[in-house]
């Protein structure tokens, strides 16, 4: 029983791994789990399952049923025997409002998501959900209080080493500074989320980065710049069908197009852009698109056409208006409008007081060693990724043994972790190829030939660092660093 319901959640954590990729994959996987699941009444795996499938909806932006799953997971929940699962569910609860332009229902599920994921240390779900927050704060028009959440949540994620969520929150950061003509501003910002999407599959956040440029270049009058920009955008968007990219690039080449004094053009792009629009948008899209095309129509004497899209234009903003009330109607039995805004801005302003202060208490890779050694045989389990190392840190004074860890905590990332294996020996798991491994650690064992280890210990011997590919480690029958050969020895 024990070894299939360990089987379930290896399984599981791999699936998690893939579905921002493939949904529709994940999703399959997820639900062939939680009937494995529910046929051993297994708790975890049932939640954990459900989790998944709802994760994936949002990513196949089927909203409704998305949010009809993870509503039932947070009763669910209760059952379990920790809240692990808590600020990911909630998160989920908010996308899913979010997604059906249920803004203040969106802003108590952030809240309370981000309340727990720093109770609990739950870093992607942090960040996610102070980058929702600012999402919030954007179609409510508050926008300084939007760029500062987006901002908090750029340096949150640098803190936190996730370079994608970080390059995440600097594109809506520039987009708050575009709501709000800071044009100037919105290019070194746009510049560093490039940066950090090198390496990213993100094609989304790819196109997103050009076209918000396209925008900031129009901004500032450079319409050849912004062209280009924005067509390169709508390009990628057409070649990977992005469906989300196809509008909004249009909507910017629209933008383009009249200032060029394209007129007819312009129009034909806002067509089409309305067309995809229509798949998913709520109405934040198309009100921008009929908004467009009145100026358009007026522009062009044509004022029977121009009334008639900026009553268009007024219907959408009416209806997400409306649908803002009702939401917050409904939320009133727990909270007002007002009071969930102090709450977020309470929550925010702690955690940039930590920024500040650089105060956070926890080492937030660090982990207890039957939970680390569980994460590896994971690895071992459901990944050919030869891009994981191990690197071990050993000294026979038990009296470094924090030092060690601290200092070697440092070198970790997102997907990174790292355990004390002995009271003399600490291990990393490190999620790069040999080649920066082996840069790691010759940087550690410089680090440590240099340390004053004699303000600290009795022992100013100096630690030794040792690495070996994850597949060696684990093809040995006894899984403990301690055993195993290194590679190297510095």
């Amino acid at each position: 029983m024990k070894q299939s319901q360990n089987n379930i959640t290896s399984s599981l954590n791999a699936l998690d791994l893939i579905v921002e990729e493939d949904a529709e994959k994940a999703k399959l996987g997820a639900e062939q789990q939680l009937l494995l699941s529910e046929a051993l009444h297994f708790k975890y795996g049932i939640a954990y399952s459900k989790l998944i499938i709802s994760t994936s909806l949002w990513h196949l932006l089927k909203y409704q049923a998305g949010f009809a799953i993870a509503k039932d997971l947070l009763t669910l929940h209760q059952e379990l025997d920790n809240d692990d699962l808590l600020p990911s569910i909630l998160h989920n609860l908010a996308l899913h409002s979010w997604g059906q332009a249920k803004l203040y229902s969106a802003q108590q599920y952030w809240i309370q998501a981000l309340e727990q994921a720093s109770l609990l240390g739950n870093n992607k779900v942090e960040v996610e959900s102070l980058i929702g927050l600012g999402n919030i704060w954007r179609m409510t028009n508050s926008l300084e209080n939007a760029k500062s959440a987006h901002n908090i949540a750029a340096q949150r994620a640098n803190y936190y080493r996730i370079p994608h969520l970080e390059a995440k929150a600097f594109i809506l950061y520039a987009w708050d500074c575009y709501l709000l003509q800071d044009y100037q501003a919105m290019l070194p910002v746009l510049f560093k989320a490039e940066q950090l999407l090198s390496n990213s599959n993100n094609l989304t956040w790819k196109s997103e980065v050009y076209d918000f440029r396209g925008l900031a270049f129009l901004g500032l009058n450079d319409l050849n710049s912004a062209h280009q920009c924005c067509s390169y955008a709508h390009q990628t968007a057409q070649q990977h069908n992005l469906v989300w990219m196809k509008a909004h690039s249009a909507i910017s080449l629209a933008r383009i197009a009249s200032a060029q004094s394209h007129y007819a053009h312009a129009y034909d792009l806002l067509t089409q852009a309305e067309v995809i629009a229509h798949q998913f948008d709520k109405g934040e899209l198309r009100s921008q698109i009929c908004l467009e095309q009145s100026r358009i129509a007026e522009l062009t004497q044509d004022y029977e056409h121009a009334l008639y899209s900026y009553k268009r234009y007024r219907q959408y903003e009416v209806s997400l208006i409306q649908e803002q009330t009702n939401s917050l109607g409904r939320d009133k039995t727990r909270s007002s409008k007002e009071q969930l805004e102090r709450r977020a801005k309470k929550l925010i302003q702690r955690i940039e007081i930590q920024l500040e202060f650089n105060s956070i208490s926890s080492l937030t890779y660090l982990l207890p060693l039957d939970k680390w050694q569980q994460h590896v045989k994971s690895l071992l389990s459901h990944s050919t990724n030869m891009d994981y190392h191990l690197i071990t840190i050993t000294d026979p004074s038990e009296d470094k043994i924090n030092n060690l860890i601290l200092l070697g905590h440092h070198y970790c990332k997102h997907g990174d972790s790292m355990t004390r294996i002995s009271k003399t020996e600490v291990s990393l798991l490190i999620n790069e190829n040999e080649q920066r491994t082996q840069e790691i650690v010759h940087s550690l064992s410089s680090l440590f030939s240099s340390y004053p280890w004699h303000r600290y210990s009795l022992n100013s011997s100096i630690p030794s660092v040792n690495y070996f590919n994850l597949h060696q480690w684990g093809s040995q029958p006894d899984f403990s660093p301690s055993h195993l050969d290194s590679q190297v020895v510095f």
